[in-house]
């Protein structure tokens, strides 16, 4: 036997011992055809499984999309003269010359009571009218 073979056996090294060494396709995507590979589903009735194979295998499903490469704007150096000089520097401000905090189409706070009284109608297990009970009764 040679000296120095690796015959196997864990090395922290490999690529497979990496936690990191994640694919973003899940393993699929990688053979260029861009559909996911057909997989048995197991614990379903009996005949139920081998139905569901043939079904995958008789229409791929897509695989992931190739990531697109994001076209950000260039960054623009402090230094560089303002593209709104008419405007004032407090301008959405709710003091100094401008305009208010009104033309930032900001949110309009909500009470606690009104965030849970818009929750209601969506909760199945009534526990949201409980809530919203007791904060009304606390004026919140």
């Amino acid at each position: 036997m040679a000296g120095n073979q690796n015959s196997g056996g864990m090395r922290p090294t490999a690529s497979q011992n990496n936690p990191a060494n994640i694919s973003a396709t899940g393993g699929n995507g990688q053979s260029g055809k861009g559909t996911q590979a057909a997989k048995y589903i197991p614990g379903l009735p009996y005949g139920q499984g081998q139905a569901t194979m043939q079904q995958q295998m008789s229409a791929p499903m897509a695989g992931s999309p190739a990531p697109q490469a994001l076209e950000l704007p260039s960054i623009t150096p402090f230094s560089t003269p303002t593209e709104r000089p008419n405007e004032p520097l407090t301008a959405g401000m709710d003091f100094g010359a401008g305009p208010g905090s009104e033309i930032l189409s900001l949110p309009k706070e909500r009470s606690l009571s009104e965030i849970l009284s818009s929750m209601i109608s969506i909760d199945p297990t009534g526990d949201v009218e409980e809530l919203y009970n007791y904060v009304l009764s606390r004026g919140l």
